[in-house]
């Protein structure tokens, strides 16, 4: 049985007493091609209409086989198995641990003064002078992975920074801006972006807009892209329809590489180029 809607897309299958599920949130989905290209039966794709791009779901191919949910960098493909997660391949070693998108250090992070709630201004220790009684006023203030982070991962804490790694595709873009130190970033893909600007046309802005990392710009009349924040997902040149985009990925950067069949056919597909 299979419903849909414009939120997300439910595909489930009952078994005497047991039920086995495969549901896609389109709202959290970013239209990257990862599942398109290692799906084994072609039974899901992101396909252009007339409002972008939409993650579809053939249910005849489908088998429930685990391997897009494994792929998804934003966890938006999920399996259950009566109401568990279904991770069968993962946990029999039939596929690679994915190394954990990101670790944070709070403790090496600046920890600001107290805020005296009472008081319009308050004497700072470090400037030896009366500072006004906000947060951005304390010098120790740092929440810059907070401001300045794409996908919105950081959340400022009366603690510290709180990442939620969901929605995080690995880009190192608060590694620009952390100056303390704080944040390691384990990236899974390395390789390059081929744009060929002079394809574009002056009024397009497809692949700027749906650029999950914000890596793509128009500078001087010229689409750029920052190559050094790009998370080769896919999705500029899943949008492109002037072919001038092309992503390629060289190497998959995996602690725990195995060597099984499932797992090659996965990378030789991951490696091969976007389009």
């Amino acid at each position: 049985m299979k419903r849909e809607d414009a939120h997300r897309i439910l595909y489930s299958l009952r078994f005497y007493h047991h039920t086995l599920s495969l549901e896609i949130d389109r709202t959290q989905c970013i239209h990257c091609d990862l599942c398109t290209v290692t799906c084994p039966h072609q039974a899901i794709w992101v396909e252009a209409d007339e409002d972008g791009l939409e993650v579809h779901l053939d249910e005849r191919r489908c088998v429930l086989c685990e391997v897009c949910a494994y792929v998804c960098p934003v966890e938006a493909i999920s399996l259950r198995y009566d109401g568990e997660p279904k991770e069968l391949l993962r946990g029999s070693g039939g596929l690679p641990p994915i190394p954990p998108k990101l670790h944070v250090a709070v403790d090496q992070c600046p920890h600001r003064c107290e805020i005296v709630a009472e008081e319009t201004e308050h004497w700072c220790r470090q400037q030896r002078r009366l500072v006004e009684n906000r947060l951005e006023e304390c010098p120790k203030y740092c929440f810059r992975c907070v401001e300045t982070c794409p996908r919105g991962v950081y959340q400022a804490t009366p603690e510290g920074t709180a990442p939620d790694p969901r929605a995080c595709l690995r880009c190192m873009h608060c590694l620009d801006t952390c100056q303390y130190g704080s944040i390691q970033v384990h990236p899974i893909f390395r390789g390059r972006v081929r744009l060929d600007a002079h394809k574009c046309p002056a009024d397009c802005s497809l692949c700027i807009d749906i650029c999950p990392v914000k890596v793509i710009e128009r500078r001087d009349g010229h689409v750029t892209l920052l190559r050094d924040r790009c998370a080769l997902c896919g999705a500029c040149a899943n949008i492109c329809d002037q072919d001038a985009i092309q992503v390629i990925r060289e190497d998959i950067c995996l602690i725990q590489e195995r060597e099984c069949a499932l797992w090659d056919r996965l990378k030789q597909s991951l490696l091969a180029s976007a389009s």
